[in-house]
């Protein structure tokens, strides 16, 4: 287990504030954010080489806050991968041991399985002015597992590498939490990565956590709209409450025409008619109706509209559609589906959301 407990670390005119995190062993952690919300600066306070003004570190329940780098038992591997270009694979790999005086031998298992997942057999005797980036990556990650780390701090694991590879990178990443049960700390700004690494994921901005949670919940559930568009939401539409259930309510939306219905568990005592809120849905929970199940009748929260553009990338296409009385949505939708419902030639369509996908904007 890695806790965070107060935080606090100034850098110049910048500083973080009051910091809390907690990571249970063996799970993958990701903290993403915008450039300058302060995401490497807590990673190098928890690594050691800042010094907090306030707060506490502990692994494993030690309180390593004053300790050295090299003594809290944490592997990092930055952002510009950094393998040591007058070492071969096999050295580079070795080095962590040789730094700390321990036998080759008493490892040997544990580096050749290494290898062995990591495919790099084949080039153990190279040097890093022969490598790929992808090779010299995969070295670099060896190389900080080697000395089974409490934990393994990655840095923007996949900004020096192209995007080719980048989907192979983060399943083996994935695999190395699932296969080793490393416990894994990391860094990005890429949303797409963090919900594809992170059990559960924190959002940082302006050096605070704003929200953490499982990736499922920060997925579904993000807590305002600040976040909501952080995290990728492009339908947040407003309206005011019409009428209170025990799990749900009625929400009048002007500028969709009519009414929609909102899952809710805790409606019942949270909220009240008249009361105005936000919601949210995301754009691939947004259904175009198939012609024979475009009466409005049949399918919940279902309005008409029409197709105002689409834009396609690849496989996967975005439609900009209005609503009768002017509301936007933006609808994802894979291309084999868009192709069945004849997406290309279509004016006029009628949509529909499910009151369970959609979440409530504090």
């Amino acid at each position: 287990m890695i806790e965070v407990r107060g935080l606090s670390v100034k850098a110049g005119n910048f500083s973080l504030e009051d910091i809390d995190l907690g990571i249970e062993a063996g799970k993958s952690h990701v903290i993403v954010g915008p450039t300058g919300s302060g995401k490497t600066l807590l990673l190098e306070s928890i690594i050691g080489f800042r010094t907090p003004a306030a707060g506490n570190i502990l692994i494993s329940g030690e309180d390593v806050t004053k300790k050295t780098p090299h003594q809290r038992g944490i592997s990092y591997v930055p952002q510009d991968i950094c393998v040591f270009p007058n070492m071969s694979v096999l050295d580079n790999i070795r080095y962590p041991l040789k730094a700390r005086a321990i036998n080759f031998a008493d490892y040997d298992s544990w580096i050749k399985e290494l290898i062995s997942f990591f495919n790099i057999g084949h080039i153990l005797e190279r040097f890093p002015a022969n490598l790929s980036g992808g090779e010299k990556q995969r070295t670099a990650l060896v190389r900080a597992l080697v000395s089974k780390p409490a934990l393994l701090v990655l840095d923007e694991p996949f900004s020096a590498i192209d995007q080719s590879m980048r989907e192979d990178t983060r399943r083996m990443i994935k695999n190395i939490n699932r296969k080793f049960s490393i416990t894994i700390l990391m860094v990005t700004h890429d949303i797409e990565e963090a919900y594809f690494i992170g059990d559960e994921i924190s959002v940082m901005m302006l050096g605070k956590i704003i929200q953490s949670g499982p990736a499922f919940d920060m997925y579904n559930y993000p807590k305002d709209r600040e976040m909501a568009k952080f995290l990728g939401v492009r339908n947040i539409l407003a309206g005011s409450i019409q009428k209170v259930y025990e799990k749900a309510i009625d929400v009048s939306w002007p500028e969709g025409g009519g009414n929609i219905t909102i899952t809710c568990g805790c409606a019942g005592s949270k909220f009240t008619a008249g009361e105005k809120i936000e919601w949210g849905i995301r754009s691939e929970a947004v259904y175009i109706l198939r012609a024979d199940l475009a009466a409005a009748s049949i399918k919940p929260n279902s309005f008409d509209a029409s197709v105002d553009a689409i834009y396609s990338r690849g496989r996967l296409h975005t439609a900009l559609v209005k609503t009768k009385c002017g509301a936007i949505l933006e609808i994802d939708i894979h291309d084999t589906a868009a192709r069945k419902l004849d997406l290309f030639s279509l004016k006029n369509l009628t949509i529909s959301m499910n009151p369970d996908n959609i979440f409530i904007l504090s």
